[in-house]
């Protein structure tokens, strides 16, 4: 990740961040704990935290939660958060393509809007970190917007035209089966989450309320196997982590 990069996440964090949860929150949140099942006692180390709203709902869940972020800013917001709702967390600024955690540590390693901002080498280094951090028989888990997800698709191709894209550069992903073959993670599932979230990123695109709200209703309508042939926003990739 270029230099530039990093200052798009300094600049974004510096703005007031919400702590209110919403819709795509707590789908990740499903998604986790459908993954890894009990959440209580579990260590859990989030690499690339950001708002670090999902952790705050998983240590609340009784998790026991580290958050790692490069942007100082990030951290002092999860921070505060943690201090405000009285729950416990560790924070560790670093770039986690580094991270400065013992082998073997954690129960889970996941993290969610991150991997997208990285060449191939750089998810693979990273991959490979996370993967030293997890304990044997560990799960680590990455969510990356899905390049099959036509809203999405379309709500971002928008605002990079418009200059109102505000994320930097950011590759959807269509499978990251190879980052996990060369990382040396066993890809247990890979699939996709969140298809009325990707219909927010229609916001960006003018007058496009009325079509939001008939995709909104048009989906809700369709059985759950009609709804599995339309990608969600994100993917969903679940892997385990075996140690001799």
């Amino acid at each position: 990740m270029k230099q530039d990069q990093k200052e798009v996440w300094d600049r974004l964090w510096s703005h007031e961040v919400s702590y209110q949860w919403d819709p795509l929150s707590q789908t990740i949140l499903e998604s986790l704990t459908h993954s890894v099942g009990a959440i209580s006692g579990r260590s859990m180390f989030e690499a690339g935290s950001g708002t670090g709203k999902i952790s705050l709902r998983l240590s609340q869940l009784g998790a026991n939660v580290t958050l790692a972020d490069y942007s100082q800013m990030a951290l002092e917001n999860s921070r505060a958060a943690f201090e405000q709702h009285q729950c416990k967390a560790d924070f560790i600024l670093a770039d986690i393509r580094n991270i400065p955690v013992e082998n073997n540590r954690y129960d889970v390693v996941w993290n969610a809007g991150v991997l997208e901002h990285f060449s191939y080498e750089e998810k693979v280094q990273i991959l490979k970190e996370m993967r030293r951090i997890t304990k044997s028989d560990g799960v680590v888990i990455i969510f990356t917007p899905n390049a099959q997800c036509l809203p999405y698709r379309v709500g971002k191709h928008y605002a990079e035209q418009s200059g109102a894209w505000m994320y930097g550069v950011e590759e959807p992903v269509l499978s990251l089966q190879d980052e996990f073959q060369d990382s040396n993670i066993t890809l247990l599932t890979e699939h996709s989450i969140g298809f009325i979230n990707s219909l927010d990123f229609l916001d960006f695109v003018p007058n496009a309320n009325v079509l939001k709200t008939q995709l909104r209703i048009w989906y809700e309508q369709l059985d759950s196997v009609e709804q599995s042939w339309f990608p969600g926003y994100l993917l969903a990739s679940i892997g385990r982590v075996t140690k001799n």
